[in-house]
């Protein structure tokens, strides 16, 4: 069987979902298939910053979102328990000056509703399985159980992941770096911990750094590169039950090129790296938000050049964020040995570290 549309999406996670929605504002319907027959119940992402929020406004998500999730507006730091540095986002001028606390999980339900108010449902359980050009046009063959389809499509964007099909498929480089060591995460409940519940905290130990934020009630996402990292919380913290656990590892790739006209890719089929600054979901929004803008104007040529300088310089920030929670690094062992200096960095990049935790570091361009 074949059939012919205009937009295929490749993977419903909160790219393609966002990527669907932009486009369905601009008066443009897009197919969006996804290898998974139900959603993933749980994720590693968690914060929607204040860019994310701006660019979901329009369709009203961004209202639905911050009925459901909860504002953090402070990030703290700290060592042996004194609180180093506290960056203030409400600080910012800004209509949201504030990290949205909500699982990865919740954006993806909510947005994947405003589609269905439009009437654009998610084909689950298909997998793209093969990719070719046919002249101008994209030839997707498509897996469901046993029976398969052919799919021509005017462009693809491929928001499915790391393991991206369409990058494979066409042989772009997916180069970057990788940590040695190994990263926990879990989703706890946690009482009497002694430290501010609505902020967010990272704790610089001997061993690597800790993040906790709440997500709700009792239950906090704890996550970092400590070992044995749940007998590290701060004294006096009762440990309730675990909800999800998970051993990762972190790199920072970044694909050569983001666009092989007619396939785009987006999100982590794109760039992937750590989760330092909750930039990763929300820098695939933004892909999203250019591709969907670029198409409806007929300038999708210029899409490569728009995001792929941005990224870029992103995950090099992402990376030199991360040196203070790994000891190994000159940041790391600074931090550790004289841990007086923090203050008096942070004070040099305060309103500039505090516009980037938001997303507000650079321009669009569309």
């Amino acid at each position: 069987m074949s059939s012919e549309v205009n937009i295929l999406i490749i993977g419903a996670g909160p790219t393609g979902l966002a990527a669907a929605l932009f486009l369905a504002e601009r008066g443009h319907r897009a197919r969006i298939v996804e290898k998974r027959a139900t959603p993933a119940p749980w994720s590693k992402a968690f914060g929607v910053n204040a860019r994310s929020l701006s660019l979901l406004s329009t369709s009203g998500v961004t209202a639905q979102f911050l009925e459901n999730g909860r504002r953090m507006e402070r990030l703290n730091l700290h060592r042996r328990g004194r609180t180093l540095a506290t960056l203030r986002l409400d600080q910012v001028d800004d209509p949201f000056p504030f990290m949205l606390v909500q699982s990865q999980a919740d954006s993806e339900r909510l947005i994947e509703a405003a589609l269905c108010e439009r009437g654009i449902t998610v084909d689950r359980g298909i997998e793209a399985v093969t990719i070719e050009r046919n002249e101008d046009k994209a030839k997707v063959h498509l897996r469901t159980g046993s029976l398969d389809s052919t799919l021509i499509a005017d462009c693809v964007l491929d928001a499915s992941g790391a393991s991206s099909l369409v990058r494979k498929s066409l042989g772009i480089a997916f180069n970057g770096t990788a940590y040695d060591e190994p990263w926990q995460l879990f989703d706890i409940e946690l009482d009497n911990l002694p430290m501010p519940h609505d902020d967010g905290n990272i704790i610089i130990h001997d061993a690597g750094g800790m993040f906790l934020v709440r997500h709700h009630d009792n239950l906090w996402r704890v996550l970092g590169n400590v070992p044995n990292m749940l007998d590290h919380l701060p004294d006096g913290t009762k440990l309730g039950r675990i909800h999800w656990e998970s051993d990762f590892e972190i790199a920072n790739r970044v694909a050569g090129r983001f666009a092989e006209p007619p396939f785009f890719l987006a999100g982590d089929a794109a760039h992937i790296h750590s989760g330092i600054g909750a930039r990763g979901m929300n820098l695939g929004i933004e892909d999203a938000y250019v591709f969907a803008s670029l198409y409806d104007r007929r300038q999708l040529d210029r899409y490569d050049k728009l995001r792929r300088p941005v990224v870029e310089k992103v995950v090099s920030q992402i990376k030199r964020a991360m040196g203070p929670p790994r000891p190994s690094t000159v940041a790391g062992r600074i931090v550790r040995a004289a841990p007086w200096l923090v203050p008096v960095a942070i004070n040099l990049v305060r309103n500039a570290a505090q516009r980037w935790l938001l997303g507000l570091d650079h321009e669009l361009g569309v």
